[in-house]
């Protein structure tokens, strides 16, 4: 889906975009509609002062002295006249002294009044009223011109002006429009960040100051998140109880394992050996997956490189005897969005198997690529059998510590690395680093996305 922002801006500069051309069209139409009605308005007038002193006198029309004002006198002036009978007859037409001899068009297949628009000498906007009389039992037509091309300049002028003006005033309110969106939605950056820090599993809700109208999606959102993080502690507590309640029992039968009464019957002691084995890797291992966060929101969000070295230190301690040089290379400086709980049960077990089947050297290398979490493990041990890395490909696969070679909490990594829709690969002697050539053991590589969702 596109940016909300976005589609309010696109939305809403269409939006003004169309207001303001309709509104030039408007004002703008507006306005040469009553400059032409104005003008024609006055040519009314000056068509009725005249037909007023208007006679017929020995044949001829005849005008009242000073019944034309003087601008109607004065050649090529802009105001004409013309009177022309119907039909045409012998009395001759009359014009004004401006018109100088130039025949003006006028159409007479109407009886009654109408205006146009025609050419003159001087002038190609001439706006022209034509009005029917009757004087003296003789039917007549009066033209009224005016050149009204001063006006129609200014006009033009008045249109490219008020349009810019109008653009001007669209890319303000754009501008403006832009801004407002932009300072809306940038009141929204606290609850990203917010959100960003809880999926690192740096702080478990949102405690910045929202606006008033997503307060309430915030409010339910961290009570959403309370919710999930005290089932996920009240689950690890239960679980944490559950192993305790369930291992003293395993202890005392471990207990009676020792009786003289059973070491009678070696094969019946071997048999429950193994079966109580058995049982406890089955509580570990389903134990393990009970506590899992899996992808999403972090409790506690496992910290690059401090958690790690402090892993490497336990396994120090826990194999003091062989005195393992461990290699550590760390790209990341900060925590990732992955559960520390979960990552010390990943990290812990392959740690926990490298150990265990090296000679005196485990490598762990820790990057990011592009979108994953890249982690890689090896030890310079005598390997596993190609038989037993295929078996270990296969997700989900239950490997006991009995059996030789890498397989304690094989399958509860897997459990891990499923939920988080991450990968894990099992291979031998592949150089990994340019500058390092490859240890001789088992090399486990996993690979987690960084931005998943809780599924």
């Amino acid at each position: 889906m596109r940016s909300l922002e976005k589609q309010l801006g696109y939305t809403l500069t269409l939006t003004l975009a169309g207001l303001f051309v309709v509104f030039w069209w408007v004002t703008t139409y507006t306005i040469h509609e009553l400059t032409e009605r104005y003008i024609v308005t006055r040519l009314e007038h000056d068509s009725d002062t005249l037909l007023r002193h208007l006679k017929l006198e020995d044949g001829q029309w005849h005008l009242s002295e000073n019944a034309a004002e003087a601008i109607y006198l004065r050649p090529h002036s802009g105001h004409y006249y013309l009177i022309k009978s119907r039909p045409p007859s012998r009395i001759a037409n009359l014009l004004s002294p401006s018109l100088d001899g130039f025949s003006l068009y006028t159409p007479i297949t109407e009886n009654q009044s109408s205006v146009y628009e025609t050419n003159m000498p001087d002038s190609s906007h001439t706006l022209v009223l034509r009005v029917p009389f009757e004087r003296d039992g003789e039917h007549g037509y009066l033209f009224v011109a005016e050149d009204h091309s001063p006006i129609q300049n200014s006009l033009r002028t008045f249109d490219v002006l008020f349009a810019l003006f109008s653009l001007m005033g669209l890319l303000v309110l754009l501008w403006s429009q832009r801004r407002i969106l932009k300072r809306g939605f940038d009141s929204l950056n606290p609850v990203k960040q917010a959100l960003n820090e809880i999926q690192s599993g740096k702080q478990v809700a949102i405690q910045a100051e929202v606006p008033q109208e997503i307060a309430p999606l915030v409010e339910t959102l961290n009570q959403a998140m309370s919710q999930l993080h005290a089932r996920l502690e009240r689950s690890r507590m239960a679980t944490g109880n559950l192993a305790h309640a369930l291992k003293s029992p395993l202890n005392l039968i471990y207990q009676f394992l020792e009786d003289e009464r059973i070491k009678a019957h070696p094969h019946l002691q071997e048999s429950l050996q193994e079966q109580a084995e058995r049982i406890l890797n089955l509580i570990d291992r389903e134990l393990s997956q009970a506590r899992m966060a899996g992808s999403g929101v972090a409790l506690q969000a496992f910290q690059f490189p401090q958690d790690l070295q402090d892993l490497i230190n336990t396994m120090r301690q826990l194999y003091r005897d062989k005195a393992i040089e461990f290699e550590m290379d760390c790209q990341i400086a900060d925590s990732l969005p992955f559960d520390r709980e979960d990552l010390f049960e990943l990290l812990g077990n392959l740690l926990d198997n490298a150990c265990k089947w090296c000679q005196s050297r485990v490598r762990v290398s820790v990057e990011t690529e592009q979108a994953w979490l890249l982690i890689h493990i090896e030890d310079d041990g005598q390997g596993v059998a190609q038989k037993d890395i295929d078996l270990m490909k296969n997700r989900g696969i239950r490997l006991d510590e009995s059996q030789p070679g890498h397989g304690l909490g094989l399958s509860i990594v897997h459990e891990i690395v499923k939920a988080y829709d991450g990968q894990i690969a099992f291979t031998q002697k592949q150089p990994f680093q340019t500058h390092r050539p490859p240890l001789s053991g088992l090399q486990v590589t996993i690979r987690l996305p960084l931005h998943t969702s809780k599924g």
